[in-house]
């Protein structure tokens, strides 16, 4: 109960929970499309809709907050870590912009809007944004099997398991940003896959997302 509470009481934590229903309901009716009642399946797909909606209103405005922070990275020591960061932050900002628009579109406020095209630039920033974040678990995974290699681990199953006890917190960011880049890929077409695996990825993605909220330690 304490979890829920701790949760609910933020609003990225009300996002990741509202995110982890949205990939399973979509998972759900993915994998019930058929072999179901129509009803079943129209009410998935509505309830997905709805969380969709509630997560870009929770999110209205988060775009310039991201963006202010990118200058955050500038601050580090190494280069490549300035740059994987920074533009990271500037691709999500503009993700999320983009995702605004989107919102004003969908709720009807302005009419006037390109859904599609918007909806295709959101994809692009959220492409971006990822694909810079897993340059950044790449580079740290890397670094670490170079020390690992030059200690006395010289076993390759041995230094997998050393990163994995000592380095969880990057493993969880590294599995979130894999299964997130697959979203962004089929929804501008690149990489197409089944709703029901964008769901199971969507799902996979949330509960990583997930984990360090609820366990601080597991942050990157």
């Amino acid at each position: 109960m304490d979890i829920v509470i701790k949760l609910n009481s933020q609003t990225v934590g009300k996002d990741k929970v509202a995110r982890l229903c949205q990939y399973s309901c979509r998972a759900l009716w993915a994998s019930k499309d058929g072999s179901a009642s129509i009803e079943t399946v129209q009410l998935l797909k509505h309830i997905e809709s709805i969380l969709s909606s509630f997560r870009k209103l929770l999110r209205f405005g988060k775009g310039f907050e991201v963006l202010y922070s990118a200058t955050a990275g500038l601050k580090l020591k190494e280069l490549s870590a300035q740059l994987f960061i920074t533009l990271g932050k500037i691709a999500s900002g503009l993700f999320l912009l983009a995702d605004h628009v989107v919102w004003l579109s969908r709720s009807g406020i302005n009419k006037n809007i390109n859904t599609t095209k918007w909806v295709d630039r959101s994809n692009r920033f959220w492409l971006i944004s990822i694909l810079f974040n897993l340059c950044r678990d790449v580079q740290e995974l890397y670094r670490l099997f170079v020390y690992y290699s030059r200690s006395n681990i010289r076993n390759l199953q041995r230094t997998l398991y050393a990163v994995y006890r000592e380095n969880k917190p990057l493993l969880v960011d590294t599995i979130k940003n894999v299964c997130d880049v697959f979203i962004p890929l089929n929804g501008l077409g690149i990489l197409p896959v089944s709703n029901q695996t964008i769901g199971l990825l969507g799902a996979i993605s949330s509960l990583m997302g997930l984990l360090p909220l609820v366990y601080p330690r597991l942050k990157f």
